[in-house]
């Protein structure tokens, strides 16, 4: 399976390495080039004396290259892959040289040893180390539970003085105020909260921003509720406890969340959007179940120029099971298993009406009070320019779009004023999307997380 120019360049970790691997998607630039059903390969020539070899497990996909990049995948994965896409051609089929097929078994060795070791693992702790292992972990939990908790009370008693003296002056105080109480929250344990407040500041000073002051105080207002909900753990359902102590800050290990019980079905990957805090990159994939229409998150985070560690580009499905983290309306995910990968069917699983999809944002809402952003697939929708630029269904109802939209006219173009399927983001007062699925095909927008 061959994915689309567009897909390809998705798989990017950064614009500048879709750009270069743009520039490298010419024959000339490559040589002994070949394929199985499975990969392909090829050389392509550097500035140094030796090519760089480049290969590309099709499968998953994956990609790996000689070249010293500490991107992933580099440009030359990405400029091979374009070129296979573009002349198909050109890579005949034979068998797989020595370095491709080493680096597939090697691939295919690490799998099952994973699996192994995960299960040996299991079997070799004693109830003992068991017993002992938990009783350490209890520890310094409830020693981090107090740091948390000591953090909260100053951050409320912060948030009151806030309240009582206003934000009319909260510019004036310049950004030392905000990060000295973000800083402390770091101290504190509880990084959930201190983004939130990073978050809260660039709201401040950000000048441009439609109805700032009051974007501010509803963050502010989400904020103080969510150290409420902390300081009242114990009254919350278990499924809601687990939803706020991940948004203060506590981490939730993968190897329990891929123990719990998976979702299979075959997921269709329809939006991404990303988002940089100059450190580390965040990607958000939403992805939807073709029969059981459920959606899910995948949210991968690269440090500096490294790639994530799963490659998933709209447009694509597969064939997969998905473990979810737990939570009162659970979304994020981590895959299990995934098979079976291709291209999007012409068709996706059906959209449900405005009225169903808004009902599900508000049961969602219900459930989880600081649900923040909600996937909504809406069939049937005429974008709109205007002073306010919006959605409008065939009822006539509009949905707002978001004021940090940055790709409006796009939009329009590809709608031609007629309806089309859009998928987005949701908060409860306007959408931002993220993706159109028309005349059998989808067009994904290259969003950077709007605030």
């Amino acid at each position: 399976m061959t994915l689309n120019a567009d897909q390809i360049l998705a798989l990017a970790p950064d614009a500048s390495s879709a750009k270069a691997g743009s520039q490298l998607a010419g024959p000339a630039k490559w040589s002994n080039l070949g394929r199985t059903d499975s990969a392909v390969w090829g050389e392509c020539q550097g500035s140094g004396k030796v090519p760089y070899r480049t290969q590309i497990d099709l499968g998953e996909p994956a990609f790996k290259c000689s070249c010293p990049s500490r991107k992933f995948p580099c440009k030359h994965g990405i400029g091979l892959y374009l070129l296979l896409a573009a002349n198909g051609t050109l890579f005949a089929a034979a068998a797989a040289p020595q370095w491709v097929s080493d680096w597939l078994d090697s691939r295919q060795q690490r799998s099952e040893k994973k699996q192994q070791s995960a299960a040996d693992k299991a079997a070799a702790t004693t109830p003992e180390q068991a017993a002992a292992q938990a009783a350490a972990a209890q520890k310094r939990e409830e020693k981090r539970d107090s740091k948390v908790a000591a953090g909260i009370v100053e951050l409320q008693t912060w948030l009151e003085d806030l309240a009582r003296e206003g934000l009319s002056t909260l510019r004036a105080r310049g950004p030392g105020f905000w990060n000295d109480i973000a800083a402390r929250m770091v101290d504190a344990q509880a990084a959930g909260l201190a983004a939130r407040l990073r978050r809260a500041s660039g709201m401040c000073f950000d000048t441009s921003l439609p109805d700032r002051e009051t974007r501010l105080a509803r963050e502010l207002a989400s904020i103080y509720l969510l150290c409420t909900a902390c300081s009242r753990l114990p009254d919350l359902t278990p499924e809601l406890q687990s939803d706020v102590r991940s948004l203060v800050g506590w981490n939730i290990s993968q190897e329990d969340v891929l123990a719990q019980a998976g979702v299979q079905d075959r997921w269709q990957v329809l939006a991404q959007h990303t988002g940089d805090n100059e450190r580390v990159r965040a990607r958000t994939t939403w992805l939807r179940g073709q029969a059981s229409g459920r959606w899910a998150m995948i949210l991968q985070y690269a440090a500096g120029s490294l790639g994530y560690d799963k490659v998933l580009a709209p447009g694509t499905q597969f064939d997969g099971e998905l473990c979810f983290y737990h939570g009162a309306y659970p979304l994020r995910a981590l895959i299990r298993q995934q098979d079976a990968f291709g291209t999007l069917d012409t068709t996706l699983a059906p959209a449900p009406t405005l009225d169903a999809a808004l009902a599900a944002y508000a049961g969602a809402l219900a459930r989880n009070p600081f649900l923040e952003r909600f996937p909504l697939l809406l069939d049937a929708m005429v974008p709109h320019a205007g002073t306010v630029p919006h959605l409008a269904g065939a009822d006539g109802r509009i949905l707002p779009l978001h004021p940090g939209f940055r790709h409006l006219w796009p939009l329009l173009a590809l709608s031609g004023g007629h309806p089309v399927t859009v998928i987005g983001e949701w908060d409860g007062h306007a959408i931002v999307p993220l993706s159109v699925f028309t005349e059998a095909r989808l067009h994904h927008f290259d969003n950077e997380t709007v605030a």
